[in-house]
Formats: C-alpha cells, structure tokens, sequence
C-alpha cells in the first residue's frame, strides 16, 4: 500500500522567506470509512461468494479479491472460456470524505506462450441508488506478451484514461466495478491462461485512493 501526499509552496516575497513544511496528505481517520458486507456480483467471471473487498488499514486503498475469475486459450484451455468479466457494486460510507482513484494494480498469475496476449481491462464509477450515473469515473487497460509465466503485480503509473474526478456524493452513492481479462493466441496451439495468484488464492484488483474533505 502507498501514501499518497500533496505538497504545497510558498509564493516568493522580497522579505526574508522561513520554509513551509510539506502538508500531510488528506486521509480519513482510522475506522472512518467502511465497506457494505454485500458485494453485489454480474458476470461470468464472478458468482455469488466468490467475491471479497476491504479497505486497507490506513484508507489508502482498496482491494477486490475474486475467488475464481480465470480466462484461458489454446488446447489447454479446458472448459474456460478466453475472456472472464465480473462487475462488482460496493457501498462505501466515508463521511465527510470523498476519494478518486490515481491508479489500479492487478494481482494474479499468468502463463502465455509465445504469441499469446492477455489483455486486462478495469472500469469503475460512482453511480446512485437506481444505478444512474453520478460524477467520477475512470478506466485503466494493461497488456501483457508472451513468452511469460509469474505470479505478478502490474502496476504503472499514469495509465489511466477517460477520468473524471469524484465529487462529494450523497450517503447512497456506490462504487461500480467492472473487470475483464482476455487471453488471445496468433499462433496455433498455442497456450495461455490467468488465474488468482499464490499470494491471495484469488484474482485481485488493488485500487489506489486519493482523499479530499468535502
């Protein structure tokens, strides 16, 4: 998990400058926000139970744990089918706070042959009682190549696209989720396939918060 901070500085004056400490990042206290106990789940890469979130400890994130989200192509595949989906639906309580999202790490293992891509894609925004849309959106899509084969963490800063920044929403806003990963092959009989990792027992999405008061 990461601190996210914003530092702020002086103007110049013609008068003797003393320094300006860097402010502490805007964060909610402790306990101060919450998850709903229910995960509302649609898709074929999610059903109902397969699906965890929790909001780290110090409020700096929050992460998406789906127990059997896998996409598979080739001779190998089995019965998985190339592309997964899952869109999750989160209540999230942070009075007196609102968060955008700066970044999203995905966490998972996976295994490509030569001339076989994966594709991972995320979406979320904030969106109301009747699941109208409300402000504050965003998107992020990473691609891997193969040859390749690890449990991994891709993250990168500045991937993100089509955002649109949070507003202070009303007490029954909700955060939706949705969640893809296709696994393609130009060669024949190639292989390739994603999966949770070893670390989670699960697929994870990791989303990187930054908090403002409202």
């Amino acid at each position: 998990m990461r601190f996210i901070s914003t530092a702020l500085f002086c103007a110049l004056f013609a008068a003797p400058i003393a320094a300006i400490p860097a402010a502490l990042a805007v964060v909610p206290p402790a306990g101060g926000v919450s998850l709903a106990l229910t995960v509302d789940m649609e898709g074929g890469g999610c059903k109902p139970g397969e699906a965890k979130a929790a909001i780290a400890y110090d409020n700096s994130a929050i992460t998406i744990i789906l127990d059997n989200f896998q996409a598979a192509q080739g001779p190998a595949a089995g019965n998985l089918k190339s592309r997964a989906f899952c869109r999750v639906i989160i209540g999230v309580n942070s009075p007196g706070y609102a968060f955008d999202i700066t970044s999203a790490d995905f966490r998972g293992y996976v295994k490509l042959d030569q001339g076989v891509e994966a594709s991972l894609v995320s979406r979320w925004k904030w969106i109301d009682a009747s699941g109208a849309d409300l402000k504050g959106k965003g998107n992020i899509h990473k691609i891997v190549n193969g040859p390749f084969s690890d449990d991994v963490l891709l993250h990168k800063d500045g991937e993100l696209s089509g955002s649109e920044a949070t507003v202070c929403q009303k007490k029954d806003a909700k955060l939706s989720i949705s969640l893809s990963a296709t696994v393609s092959a130009n060669v024949a009989n190639a292989n390739g396939y994603i999966q949770g990792s070893a670390q989670d027992f699960g697929f994870s999405q990791i989303l990187n918060l930054s908090w403002k008061k409202c």
